[in-house]
């Protein structure tokens, strides 16, 4: 929620309060040229789906308004936030409306939870099929639950699990390409540089230049932000 300022997603404003689904392709965010603050909360998937109430798939690649996903509360909880400068008195204010809407929410089933985890675990590594048979249900209905509750396929979250450990393993230490396609499980550096092109629209060698300091170029992911 915006504070001071605003924001934009590929070059159109969004909403003052807003909710973002999860993807699996980069945007290019943008931020007011004067001074921006906000409050910027993010939920696990599966609570998100008890927070929300409504089947993450739907907010799939999208951003809707606070009002929309939550009615007439989300009202109420932006004046409260805005009423008042303290961030103790905002952050209380957020934690009784987030647990109150998790309270009445919905449960992940245990499937969806034990085979997120189990991908977790694995780095994105364990295929669909194994957790289905593992988990004695068909592919399709361990497709559908996901996207229910999730937001997005378990092949997806996969990838994206994947692309994150790579992230991570380049930020311990620099290490030849090939190597960090190997230790990460893609099958080869070609497909490595295919998820850099399409999760961070750039190169691997870009992303790391803007990643590391003293490497110049533009600062990119990972920048720390100054956050109360």
């Amino acid at each position: 929620m915006d504070l001071e300022g605003s924001i934009s997603l590929g070059g159109e404003q969004l909403p003052h309060a807003w909710i973002g689904g999860l993807s699996d392709r980069y945007a290019v965010v943008g931020f007011d040229a004067r001074r921006y603050a906000s409050i910027d909360l993010e939920l696990t998937p599966l609570g998100a789906w008890s927070v929300l109430g409504i089947p993450l798939n739907e907010l799939e690649d999208q951003t809707v308004t606070l009002q929309d996903a939550f009615g007439g509360s989300a009202n109420k909880l932006v004046d409260e936030l805005h009423a008042t400068a303290d961030w103790d008195t905002r952050f209380d204010a957020l934690e009784r409306f987030l647990l109150s809407r998790a309270d009445s929410g919905p449960r992940a089933t245990p499937a969806v939870a034990w085979a997120l985890e189990r991908l977790w675990q694995t780095s994105g590594g364990e295929p669909v099929h194994k957790l289905a048979a593992q988990l004695g249900c068909s592919r399709r209905y361990l497709h559908a639950r996901f996207r229910e509750q999730v937001g997005l396929a378990p092949k997806t979250v996969a990838r994206l699990i994947r692309f994150g450990a790579v992230r991570r393993r380049i930020e311990r230490a620099p290490a030849r390409w090939a190597d960090v396609a190997y230790e990460c499980g893609y099958a080869d550096q070609s497909h490595l540089n295919r998820d850099f092109r399409e999760l961070a629209g750039t190169t691997p060698t870009d992303f790391v230049t803007r990643l590391l300091p003293g490497y110049g170029g533009v600062m990119g992911d990972g920048v720390p932000f100054v956050q109360d």
